[in-house]
């Protein structure tokens, strides 16, 4: 559709929003029935019991996962807000987006997070405190606290899904938000009640090729275009000074939401840089971790992440497309242009209603909402194992056979979802439910999930008492209050903090005997030496194997060194080929070819081989059923 077309036709129709034809109609719902068929016939293999249901019993192959993890991670609520805020800001928009849409964590996961995850052998986030602070009170406290946390964020991401799907496709349907979400909420719901993590990774992979297609047909469209396209001063600048252009009208149009951001700027990315290290170095529970406690062996599970981390370009180059296609609908004025400037995160829909031709408009709408399934179907599933294995089976009915199990799952999955529908109803906007999760409770939470790791006088009392004073904190500041970023975020971390510390040192240390069996079983970085000197006198490892760990901690340090500006800069190198910016991307590529050079050599030839794999498993299996119980995560 030529500008000339595109301009007659909205201004003959008043609308910003062209209607769908009825063969993209007919491919959308050809692939939710597609997703639906898919999800069922996996359904069979899923009813086993919860190992099968919540980690698809340890076989489903890296590369599915790898497909699975970064489709989860693309979704159609975060590509509307990071579309939005490149749109308004530029490159700078990227470090933004570090707040949680770029997923930096990838990288610490790909150097040792993933590996440290799937050590610990266990199906679920807060089970595996079980293995860190003991089967006692201070364990169960830290276990209850972390099942807790874990279903509050899986409700906070279903209702965030929900409110980003119904705003989307309220602008193609001829239906209120609510029925919009109600179809895609119960075809995700159908699948994933039926088939567990089997039926997400599966369709999943179904859904990344529409969402691969989607994101290259968009790149190369924009690419062309991209010489029509007049960007504001600046845009192309990577700087942490304070936006120009749209981005001062936003902060003049709405400075409550926009105001603080653009008026510190330097201090809110380091914030975002602050927040993004400590997830990475510490976790963030959910349907990410469920991935790693899935892969077939921790070899298995570094592999995937290197996928999760390639097939992300994509999402970036689209995102560039996006927004250039964005401009040039703005510079051809009408009501397209008034729509996009009064609500940037409208650049996604009116950009599809109006510069894609029939039929590809189908495929493409289908890949977003592909995107935004991915990740509505991995909540689901991971915040229902959290409220069956680790709510209902731990303190409800510990007795509950697999029968029982299955159903309470099934239970918990619907429970979930209604809730999650319920809520987004009286949520305002997309970004505001983003910022609460990433930036709010992500704030108190990643303190003491980081902790756990490094601090071996941490216990389970002091994990309980981070988390709470932490999401409390982070409810009052982030969300009653509404205190700007640079206030709300540090005193959430301060008092999540001061909850670590009280509740640590007030209470007796995690007994020895369970540490040194944690740094055995994990060898994680930090302040373990006398627990590895312990290990050492007991004969349980040897000098030479000690000082294997600590070559091991020197060779993830380095390969973090390599995996962090690897993943940035592939990610800019596919904007800046779409904006063409040569002279950026061509730096940013050769980073990246560096540092992919430097990852091959520190961390890829130094993951465990299968074989040695296989020999860790068989022995810490059986070590992790006897600390956590028979009816832990399946063995292989």
């Amino acid at each position: 559709m030529t500008p000339e077309v595109v301009k007659t036709a909205a201004a003959a129709t008043g609308q910003a929003i062209a209607p769908l034809a009825t063969i993209d109609i007919c491919i959308i719902l050809g692939f939710l029935l597609l997703v639906t068929v898919v999800g069922y016939v996996m359904s069979n293999i899923a009813s086993k019991g919860l190992g099968d249901y919540f980690l698809g019993g340890r076989s489903i192959p890296w590369y599915v996962l790898g497909i699975s993890t970064a489709t989860s991670n693309f979704d159609m609520s975060g590509t509307m807000i990071i579309v939005s805020i490149v749109f308004c800001l530029g490159l700078r928009g990227f470090f933004v987006e570090i707040r949680g849409g770029v997923g930096l964590s990838l990288a610490f996961l790909l150097v040792f997070l993933s590996k440290w995850l799937r050590r610990s052998r266990v199906m679920t986030s807060a089970e595996w405190m079980k293995i860190r602070f003991g089967t006692d009170k201070q364990g169960k406290a830290a276990h209850l606290l972390s099942a807790i946390a874990n279903t509050v964020l899986s409700l906070g991401m279903i209702i965030y899904f929900c409110k980003g799907a119904g705003k989307f496709l309220t602008n193609f349907l001829p239906v209120s938000e609510l029925t919009a979400t109600s179809i895609m909420v119960t075809i995700g719901l159908f699948y994933t009640l039926m088939s567990g993590l089997y039926g997400v990774v599966f369709t999943d992979v179904v859904q990344m090729i529409l969402l691969n297609f989607t994101a290259i047909y968009i790149t190369f469209k924009a690419f062309g275009l991209r010489d029509k396209v007049t960007l504001p001063d600046g845009f192309l600048t990577i700087s942490l000074e304070m936006p120009k252009g749209l981005g001062t009208q936003l902060l003049t149009k709405n400075p409550g939401e926009w105001g603080p951001i653009l008026g510190c700027f330097g201090i809110c990315i380091f914030m975002y840089v602050v927040r993004t290290t400590l997830e990475g170095c510490g976790g963030v529970g959910g349907y990410t971790d469920q991935r790693f406690f899935a892969a077939k062996s921790e070899r298995e599970a570094g592999l995937l992440t290197l996928e999760a981390i390639v097939l992300s370009f994509f999402r970036w180059t689209m995102v560039a497309g996006l927004v250039v296609m964005g401009y040039h609908l703005v510079q051809q004025g009408g009501p397209m242009s008034a729509m996009i400037t009064n609500d940037p995160e409208q650049v996604l829909p009116v950009v599809l209603s109006w510069l894609l031709p029939v039929g590809i408009k189908g495929i493409v709408i289908a890949g977003l909402i592909a995107a935004a399934m991915s990740t509505f179907d991995s909540t689901l599933n991971a915040g229902a194992s959290y409220m069956v294995k680790d709510i209902y089976q731990s303190y409800m009915n510990p007795e509950a056979d697999d029968a029982r199990l299955m159903w309470a799952s099934r239970v918990a999955t619907v429970a979930l979802c209604v809730a999650g529908v319920g809520l987004a109803a009286i949520v305002p906007n997309i970004n505001q439910i983003w910022g609460l999760l990433t930036m709010g409770l992500g704030a108190g939470l990643f303190v003491p999930l980081f902790l756990r790791w490094y601090w071996p006088r941490f216990n389970g009392y002091g994990f309980a008492a981070g988390t709470g004073f932490g999401m409390a904190a982070g409810f009052v500041l982030n969300g009653a209050y509404s205190l700007p970023l640079f206030h709300a975020f540090p005193l959430t971390m301060a008092i999540s903090i001061l909850g670590c510390i009280i509740g640590t040192y007030a209470t007796p240390k995690v007994d020895d005997d369970i540490l040194v069996n944690f740094y055995l079983q994990i060898n994680p970085w930090g302040f373990w030496g006398k627990y590895a000197k312990i290990a050492e006198e007991k004969g349980m490892i040897s000098e030479k194997e000690g000082l294997k760990r600590t070559v091991e901690h020197l060779n993830d340090l380095v390969s973090l060194c390599f995996a962090i500006p690897f993943q940035v800069s592939i990610l800019i190198a596919g904007m800046c080929f779409v904006f063409h910016a040569w002279t950026t991307c061509a730096a940013a590529s050769v980073m990246a070819i560096f540092c992919g050079i430097g990852l091959y050599f520190f961390w890829f030839k130094n993951l465990k081989s299968e074989e040695d794999c296989t020999k860790d498993d068989e022995y810490w299996d059986e070590k992790v059923r006897e600390i956590i119980g028979e009816s832990s995560a399946p063995a292989h």
